[in-house]
């Protein structure tokens, strides 16, 4: 008996931990999806407002410099296209992303595409997975 609710207990885990794995990655999704159609809704959602946002050049944004910098035009972002993303699970509450990306941004009319690695943590607040570290690093051109 003991052994069928030991199975039990880690089939059920293991089913929470896929669905949890994949409310983070919906938001890890969300937000690429936010950046770029401008869709500042989804991005107070999936941004926590807390968040510190590390760019690939050491500047540094807050959720609110960050979609103001979208919402102004300053930043702008063509595409994101995930050659990689992995989920992992810290806690109940605590997730990590590990991205690699092709990020199109358009900077001076010009596009900009950067091959990047993505890290960023996500936390459940409210039900909710909201990102509130982003870091990011340029992979050298192959």
């Amino acid at each position: 008996m003991k052994r069928i609710l030991a199975v039990l207990f880690f089939c059920a885990a293991a089913a929470w931990g896929a669905d949890e794995a994949k409310a983070v990655e919906e938001a890890e999704r969300g937000w690429a999806r936010g950046v770029t159609t401008n869709d500042f809704a989804l991005l107070e959602k999936v941004l926590a407002p807390d968040l510190v946002y590390t760019h690939s050049n050491g500047l540094v944004d807050t959720r609110d410099s960050y979609i103001g910098n979208l919402r102004s035009g300053k930043s702008r972002y063509l595409k994101v296209e995930y050659s990689r993303l992995q989920v992992r699970l810290i806690t109940k509450d605590v997730a990590l992303t590990h991205c690699r990306a092709l990020i199109v941004t358009l900077q001076e009319g010009k596009e900009n595409p950067a091959n990047l690695a993505l890290l960023h943590v996500f936390r459940k607040s409210g039900g909710q997975w909201q990102m509130v570290a982003h870091q990011s690093a340029r992979l050298p051109q192959q």
